[in-house]
C-alpha cells in the first residue's frame, strides 16, 4: 500500500503542475529553440564594439525577428560608424536595420566567387515588411574590377533603390562571425542609405547644370535683296556750297510706261489753262433768255405802231 500511495501522489503532483503552466510559457517550451542569437553572436565578437548596433536590435525587437531565421546575412556598423542613427525614432531606426539584414548566406568564400562582369541584388528584412516601396527592399553588390583579393578592396555595397550610392566596404577580410548555413555578420563601414526611407541625411550630390535656352534661329537674309544706302551725315549750312546750274546734273530722262501711247503730247504742248465747253443746261437757259428778248422787242414794236 505505502508503493502505491506514492505512486498516486506522483500522478497528481505532475498534473497539478501542467495545469499551472501559463499558455504563453506552453507555447513557448513547444516552440522549437532558435539556432543562434543575434544579440550573444554581436556582443561575443572580437572584431569591433557593436554595443549601439546591438542595443537598437534589441530595443526595435528585429533581434527576435533575426533569431526566428533560418538562414541569415547581418552587416553590423560598428560604434565608430553609426553616427546619428540612435537619436531617430524606432520605427525608422528599425527600417533601416532591415536593409542590413540579408536572407541569405553570404560568408567570405561565397563573395569570393562573385564576377565583376554582373552585378548581384539580394533581398533584405526590410523587403519581407510589405512597405518597401520599389527596391528599397533589395541591396547590390557590386566587385570592383581590377582590385587586388582583398574583399576589402573589391567588394561595394549599397541599396539597389534609384539613386542610392553603392560605397559600404566591408571593413575586414574575414568574418565577424559565421555559423555555415545558418548565420554569418560582416562589419561594414557605414550605414547603409536607402532613398525614401527617413532617418538618414542623403549624401551630398552635385547639382545639375541648368538647362540651356533654346537660341532662336538667326533671321535668313536674302541675299538678293538691294542692301539700303547709308543714312548721309548731317552737314553744316555754313560749309556747304550750292551747286551752280552749269555743276547741276542734268535730271534723269522720265521712261513712259509701255502703256503709253509713243505720239502722247509732252507737258509743253498742253496750254496752261483750258475752259470747259458749256453744258447742255448752260445753253437752253441763255437760248430762253434770247427768245424772250425778242418777243419782248416785236410787242414793243407793234404797240408803239398801234398808237
Amino acid at each position: 500500500m505505502g508503493a502505491q500511495s506514492c505512486i498516486v501522489v506522483a500522478v497528481f503532483a505532475v498534473l497539478f503542475s501542467a495545469l499551472c503552466v501559463s499558455p504563453a510559457e506552453a507555447v513557448a517550451a513547444a516552440a522549437p529553440k532558435p539556432k543562434f542569437d543575434i544579440l550573444e553572436v554581436l556582443a561575443g565578437s572580437k572584431e569591433g564594439s557593436f554595443s549601439t548596433f546591438i542595443s537598437l536590435l534589441n530595443q526595435t525587437g528585429l533581434a527576435k525577428e533575426i533569431n526566428a531565421r533560418d538562414t541569415i546575412t547581418v552587416l553590423a556598423v560598428g560604434d565608430g560608424a553609426i553616427g546619428g542613427l540612435a537619436s531617430k525614432n524606432l520605427d525608422r531606426i528599425k527600417d533601416i536595420l532591415s536593409t542590413h539584414v540579408i536572407l541569405d548566406y553570404y560568408g567570405v568564400n561565397k563573395l569570393q566567387e562573385l564576377s565583376s562582369k554582373k552585378n548581384t541584388t539580394v533581398t533584405t528584412m526590410y523587403q519581407a515588411t510589405g512597405v518597401a516601396d520599389d527596391m528599397q527592399g533589395y541591396l547590390k553588390i557590386i566587385v570592383l574590377p581590377n582590385q587586388g583579393p582583398q574583399l576589402t578592396e573589391r567588394i561595394r555595397i549599397g541599396s539597389a533603390a534609384k539613386g542610392a550610392p553603392i560605397d559600404i566596404r566591408l571593413l575586414s577580410d574575414t568574418e565577424v562571425a559565421f555559423k555555415k548555413f545558418d548565420y554569418v555578420v560582416h562589419s561594414i563601414s557605414g550605414v547603409i542609405f536607402t532613398p525614401g526611407i527617413d532617418g538618414l541625411t542623403p549624401p551630398p550630390t552635385t547639382a545639375p547644370a541648368p538647362k540651356k535656352s533654346p537660341v532662336a534661329p538667326a533671321p535668313h537674309h536674302n541675299t538678293t535683296t538691294a542692301t539700303p544706302a547709308p543714312a548721309p551725315s548731317p552737314v553744316d549750312d555754313a560749309d556747304y556750297d550750292t551747286p551752280t546750274p552749269e555743276a547741276a546734273p542734268a535730271p534723269a530722262p522720265v521712261l513712259s510706261s509701255p502703256s503709253e501711247s509713243v505720239d502722247a503730247p509732252t507737258a509743253d504742248d498742253t496750254p496752261a489753262t483750258t475752259t470747259p465747253p458749256p453744258s447742255s443746261s448752260a445753253i437752253h437757259i441763255s437760248s430762253t433768255y434770247i427768245f424772250t428778248a425778242l418777243i419782248v422787242v416785236l410787242v414793243s414794236s407793234f404797240a408803239s405802231a398801234g398808237l
